[in-house]
C-alpha cells in the first residue's frame, strides 16, 4: 500500500474558554515566564471538540464537556508555520467547577483572570479571538475570524448575528367567569402560563399565537400587548437577558375552556383558577405578570416590569 503523503492543508488547533464560578477566564503558559494562552492544543485525526477534551484531560485531569463553538479563526502563516485554523469552544466542568474540585488539578502555570485582564495578557490575534468569543458567548452566533478580526459580511448577516436578549411570549387566557388559565407542564415542577420562546422568524405576537395552538390546540386571535417584563442577564437562569411579552386574548366560552387539547405532549393538564389563587400558586415572577396583565387590561395600558417588579425608570 502506498503511504500517504503529507497533506498541505492548514494545521488545526482547538482552544477552550473556561470560566470559574466568578466568570474569570482560565489561561495557561509554557513554563515560568512563558507567554499566556488559552488552554488547548493541536488536533490530530479527530474532531476538534474531542481533541480539546483529550488535551484538557491530559493537562488538568477531571471531567469536562464542550459547549458551543464560539469562534473559528484562520491565522495567517508565520515563519516556520502553516496557516492555522483555530476552533474555540466553551468548555464546562461536569458536575462541578474547574477551580473547586471534580478532579481538576491546575498547575502553577495556569490561573484564572478577569476578562479584561485575560485579554490584555494574550498576544494578538489570540486577544482579539478571546474578545470575539466572549461577545459570541453573550449572543447567539459563532464568530468567524481572520487573524482575530471579523471577516467582512453584508448588512443582513451582520444584523442577524448581533447579540440580543432572548424573547418570550405569553398569553393571558381567561374565561367568561374571570378565571385565569394555568398549565401543568410535564417538564417543570411548577405551574406555567401559556407561551414560550420567540423564534427568529417571528414577532412576539405570532409566537404567542403559535404557542397557544401547539400547547392547547387553541386557535384564537392574540390581542393587544399588556405587559413587557425585562430581566437582565445577571438575574436569569442561563445568563442572558430576557424580554417577555404578555398579550391579551378574548375570554373563552365554557365550550372553549373545556375543549382544550394538549397536542404536543408537553402539557399534562390545565387548571382554571380565580385570579388571586393563580397569582398565589404560580412562581412569584409569573404571578407578578398575571397581576400586571389584569391591571393593564382593566386600565387599557401597558405595564413595564423589571424581573417581575414595577420598572424604576426616571
Amino acid at each position: 500500500m502506498t503511504p500517504l503523503l503529507p497533506d498541505p492543508a492548514p494545521a488545526v488547533h482547538a482552544e477552550a474558554l473556561i470560566r470559574d464560578d466568578r466568570g474569570q477566564v482560565l489561561l495557561v503558559r509554557a513554563g515560568d515566564g512563558g507567554t499566556w494562552a488559552l488552554p488547548g492544543g493541536p488536533v490530530a485525526d479527530e474532531e476538534p471538540a474531542l481533541a480539546l477534551l483529550r488535551v484538557l484531560a491530559e493537562r488538568f485531569g477531571g471531567s469536562a464537556e464542550t459547549g458551543r463553538l464560539l469562534a473559528v479563526d484562520t491565522e495567517s502563516p508565520a515563519a516556520g508555520r502553516r496557516t492555522r485554523l483555530v476552533f474555540l469552544h466553551a468548555v464546562h466542568a461536569v458536575d462541578g467547577t474547574v477551580d473547586g474540585g471534580n478532579g481538576w488539578v491546575l498547575p502553577s502555570t495556569a490561573a484564572f483572570h478577569p476578562e479584561h485582564e485575560a485579554t490584555a495578557l494574550l498576544a494578538p490575534p489570540a486577544a482579539r479571538r478571546l474578545a470575539a468569543a466572549v461577545d459570541a458567548q453573550r449572543g447567539a452566533h459563532t464568530a468567524v475570524l481572520r487573524d482575530g478580526h471579523r471577516t467582512p459580511m453584508g448588512p443582513r448577516d451582520h444584523y442577524a448575528q448581533l447579540p440580543a436578549p432572548m424573547a418570550a411570549a405569553t398569553a393571558l387566557v381567561t374565561d367568561t367567569s374571570g378565571r385565569v388559565l394555568v398549565l401543568h407542564p410535564g417538564y417543570k415542577d411548577h405551574l406555567e402560563l401559556p407561551g414560550g420562546m420567540v423564534e427568529a422568524h417571528e414577532d412576539p405576537g405570532q409566537a404567542a399565537a403559535r404557542e397557544l395552538m401547539e400547547e392547547l390546540s387553541l386557535g384564537v386571535p392574540v390581542g393587544r400587548l399588556l405587559v413587557v417584563d425585562t430581566t437582565p442577564a445577571s438575574a436569569t437562569r442561563h445568563g442572558r437577558a430576557l424580554a417577555c411579552f404578555v398579550f391579551d386574548t378574548a375570554p373563552l366560552t365554557p365550550e372553549q375552556a373545556e375543549g382544550l387539547v394538549f397536542a404536543d405532549g408537553e402539557i399534562r393538564a390545565a387548571s382554571w383558577l380565580p385570579p388571586e389563587e393563580a397569582v398565589r400558586r404560580l412562581p412569584p415572577f409569573l404571578g407578578a405578570r398575571v397581576s400586571a396583565a389584569l391591571r393593564a387590561r382593566e386600565a387599557g395600558t401597558v405595564v413595564h416590569l423589571e424581573a417581575g417588579r414595577p420598572a424604576r425608570r426616571s
